[in-house]
């Protein structure tokens, strides 16, 4: 079986991050695993991501694959060895061609590359967090359990944002599931007594709150003086409060204003994001005969928007 690409295996730009890599090799472990997926191509797709993230996770293993490919090798080349200095059957003295698929390694000695909050991922929630019976990295023993139903549950939105306790009902019985402050879409939590059931967590839409990765945004409507004069008006917070906004004079409709750490708060090593406002300058409504009068009289002095725009002029 050819070896593909280990960025085309996680899906990742060769330009990709270590927290994109950590993201995307998460994702696809969860998808993958032979406990969560029965297909049965599973087994070899899942140690076909973990030998990739075992490469790309690791700054000068990754360093020296990208050198390899660049002056023309092969990925299978290197996974057998041609790339680096390890024991035969992989450079990097790593568990590769000690059987299952051919250059790879097998589902059940993959884990030793993975990091901490995916393993918690998979064998914590599985087995019941860090209670007995959760299987123990490097040990050569593996935890056998039922694989876990597990179940979709849409958040609201401000449920993410200020975490805490939330309850959930599961086949006719309520629970009650702590939700971390932040926690990302395709988490996966444990249900209190429950060990054969998940809960993966994905955040619902929000009546006014756009979000985009750990950022958030909101439209802000301004009069045509605030933004013509320039005002300070009070911007809400997503968890709550406002802050007091600065418009300088002059601002446009769709002009971002930011707001550094007040999107979604902190998660699992990653920082809190931004809130974005995004002005909207709205005309009066049913504007009175003396607005419009006012209007009229000031409108010749007020210059073209258009004017300075080569195809919009007249």
């Amino acid at each position: 079986m050819a070896v593909r690409d280990y960025y085309e295996v996680l899906g990742v730009a060769r330009s990709a991050n270590a927290d994109e890599i950590k993201r995307a090799h998460r994702k696809l472990a969860l998808q993958y695993h032979p406990d969560r997926n029965k297909d049965k191509s599973a087994a070899s797709r899942f140690a076909e991501i973990q030998q990739a993230y075992e490469v790309l996770s690791d700054e000068d293993k990754r360093k020296r694959y990208d050198e390899f490919i660049r002056i023309g090798g092969t990925t299978e080349a290197f996974a057998a060895g041609a790339g680096g200095t390890g024991p035969a059957g992989g450079p990097f003295g790593g568990p590769f061609g000690t059987g299952g698929v051919r250059g790879q390694p097998r589902a059940d000695e993959a884990w030793a590359g993975a990091d901490s909050a995916t393993f918690e991922s998979i064998f914590g929630d599985i087995f019941g967090g860090a209670g007995g019976g959760r299987r123990t990295r490097g040990t050569g023993q593996r935890a056998r359990a039922r694989t876990p139903l597990e179940y979709e549950l849409a958040l609201p939105l401000e449920k993410i944002l200020k975490g805490g306790p939330y309850t959930v009902t599961i086949e006719g019985q309520g629970y009650t599931l702590e939700i971390p402050a932040g926690i990302e879409d395709e988490e996966l939590l444990s249900v209190p007594g429950r060990l054969d059931a998940v809960v993966r967590v994905r955040a619902d839409s929000h009546a006014w709150l756009t979000r985009e990765e750990r950022d958030l945004s909101y439209d802000l409507p301004l009069s045509i003086t605030e933004a013509t004069l320039g005002a300070t008006v009070d911007a809400p917070l997503p968890t709550g409060g406002s802050v007091s906004l600065k418009i300088p004079a002059g601002t446009a409709s769709g002009k971002k204003m930011r707001i550094a750490g007040k999107g979604m708060p902190a998660f699992n090593g990653r920082p809190a994001g931004d809130l974005f406002v995004v002005v909207q300058i709205v005309p009066p409504r049913d504007p009175s005969e003396m607005t419009k009068s006012l209007l009229r009289e000031i409108a010749g002095q007020i210059e073209n928007p258009r004017a300075r725009i080569a195809h919009l002029r007249g």
